[in-house]
């Protein structure tokens, strides 16, 4: 299949490398960029833990040249990536929630104490769910610190524009609901809402799904779990049905 991703850099050239190795054709047209925020203000507290919901926090945290956040203390990722880079990193106690906030949630409050001091939270400027809200409702302090932000870019990249017009694309891997909204807006720009019927739109979830609404005439699938291994699954079920 050819594919575009939609996911910012350096993830992006990650995926589409993956895509490479199972037999497929990668396009690149992030519609966000990151911008990480190494002095971003850290209170200095006694944390008991740090938490992240996304591999740009890890980043961006990695990047800092003082000692607000110590490499010693336990920290909770959502995602299996996203531990990965955080051990990577220096966060050797790192832990995965398996893709899902709520997963997330539950192993935060199954393995530490509400007594044992704050949370760091370290996020981006626009968050998906209410982490914070949910952990402060189980009786847990949480500081939340703005590391990094995304901004969208107004257009498709020129090679993914030009592909979509051609005909020549199968599907566009969307991770992200702001990714998907720029997404959606890129493509009445350029004029080429809705897709026609042969593009597929592969969502890491319901959320990311939701803002494509009526800019597709073919399908809008969604991973089983949102995490990469179960969108790779969606595509390669999806390749394994094309006549």
């Amino acid at each position: 299949m050819r594919l575009i991703v939609t996911r910012p850099e350096p993830g992006a050239t990650r995926t589409a490398r993956a895509l490479i190795r199972l037999g497929h054709a990668a396009i690149l047209s992030p519609m966000l960029d990151v911008v990480c925020d190494p002095q971003a203000p850290i209170p200095e507290r006694a944390f008991q833990a740090v938490v992240v919901t996304s591999s740009n926090a890890v980043r961006a945290l990695a990047a800092r040249t003082d000692n607000a956040v110590a490499r010693g203390l336990p920290l909770f990722a959502v995602g299996d990536q996203t531990a990965l880079e955080a051990r990577r990193a220096g966060f050797a106690h790192a832990r995965s929630a398996g893709g899902a906030l709520d997963g997330l949630i539950a192993l935060l409050s199954g393995e530490l104490s509400a007594g044992g001091g704050p949370l760091l939270y370290a996020a981006g400027e626009a968050q998906a769910g209410d982490l914070a809200g949910e952990m402060r409702a189980r009786g847990f302090e949480v500081e939340t610190a703005i590391v990094y932000r995304t901004e969208p870019r107004e257009q498709l990249a020129g090679v993914a524009g030009d592909a979509l017009k051609a005909g020549s694309v199968d599907g566009v891997l969307l991770y992200s609901r702001r990714s998907a909204e720029t997404f959606a807006r890129a493509l009445a720009t350029a004029d080429l809402a809705p897709l026609s019927g042969q593009v597929t739109l592969f969502c890491l979830s319901e959320a990311v799904a939701e803002p494509l609404s009526g800019v597709t005439a073919g399908k809008v699938v969604i991973a089983e779990k949102p995490n990469q291994i179960s969108l790779f699954a969606l595509i390669e079920s999806e390749a394994d049905a094309v006549p």
